[in-house]
């Protein structure tokens, strides 16, 4: 799934998201992020820079404040960065991955980015984050037993 074709609104530069939990899991490894949807059985995954952003999302960044990290960390032009990661932004919202925050959680702001590239290092090109959706286990994901408990775990069945 590409990020460039999407009919929601732009997300609002200072909404703070947050993951929803507990219907949505996430795991980062080595430069990648699977997320499972619980609710739909389909499972996401991103990596590199959208994998970043999803870390600082998770955390409390702002829209802007990705744009401002990723401006310091990557070589790009200022437009297709910010376009691409408010485009990625609305895709996480729009599969209902993220929401945003009813309060106002502290961000980690441009701190929280990954480093800036050392003075002489070369600069990585910024390449627009993909998010790629898979559904072809959902069946399973959604027959696993785990659906059928409430929020205090196994084995305490929901009503």
């Amino acid at each position: 799934m590409q990020v460039n074709d999407l009919a929601a609104p732009a997300p609002e530069r200072a909404a703070r998201y947050k993951i929803c939990t507990p219907r949505v899991a996430h795991q980062t490894i080595d430069g990648e992020t699977v997320i499972i949807d619980f609710d739909t059985g389909a499972y996401f995954s991103t990596a590199r820079i959208g994998a970043a952003l999803w870390d600082q999302l998770a955390g409390g960044a702002t829209v802007e404040d990705l744009i401002a990290a990723a401006t310091l960390r990557y070589n790009g032009a200022h437009d297709l960065i910010a376009g691409s990661i408010r485009d990625f932004v609305r895709l996480l919202e729009r599969e209902t991955l993220i929401a945003p925050a009813a309060e106002a959680a502290p961000s980690p702001g441009v701190e929280a980015s990954p480093p800036v590239p050392a003075p002489g290092a070369e600069t990585p090109v910024f390449e627009p984050p993909t998010l790629h959706k898979y559904t072809d286990m959902a069946d399973l994901l959604l027959l696993d037993p785990i659906h059928d408990v409430d929020e205090s775990g196994w084995p305490s069945k929901k009503p």
